[in-house]
């Protein structure tokens, strides 16, 4: 794990968003490298982050996630949205919401999915 963190480390590397995929095999073992990585300079490298992080269940990140949502890349955004759904945290709802007021369309889709993810009164997806 640590050559690939090294990897990712090398900002001349431009295909490090690679680096983050091969860190998510480790599992939970990778996650401070991963919340590590939500900071980057490469958008794909933060937008696949937050995805690796829902992805092995680590819900000690669903804060710096929530940061995201404020990243100027709205594909960083958007997998913020849907990685906070998927880690089923309510904490992240109050954020979520907010994301509904000021977003784009593709971003709120996002929010919406995860909120109905995260409603306390269980599954009340509307039906079409």
């Amino acid at each position: 794990m640590q050559n690939i963190v090294a990897a990712l480390a090398k900002k001349d590397n431009l295909e490090r968003w690679k680096n983050v995929v091969d860190l998510e095999k480790f599992g939970q073992p990778a996650t401070e490298f991963l919340v590590q990585a939500l900071a980057d300079n490469d958008r794909w490298v933060r937008y696949l982050a937050a995805d690796a992080l829902a992805n092995i269940g680590a819900t000690n990140s669903v804060d710096s996630i929530v940061s995201l949502l404020r990243d100027p890349d709205q594909d960083v955004r958007f997998a913020a949205a849907a990685a906070l759904g998927k880690l089923g945290d309510p904490k992240a709802i109050k954020s979520l919401q907010e994301v509904l007021k000021r977003d784009n369309g593709y971003v709120k889709i996002a929010a919406e999915e995860s909120l109905m993810k995260l409603s306390p009164m269980g599954d009340e997806s509307p039906s079409h």
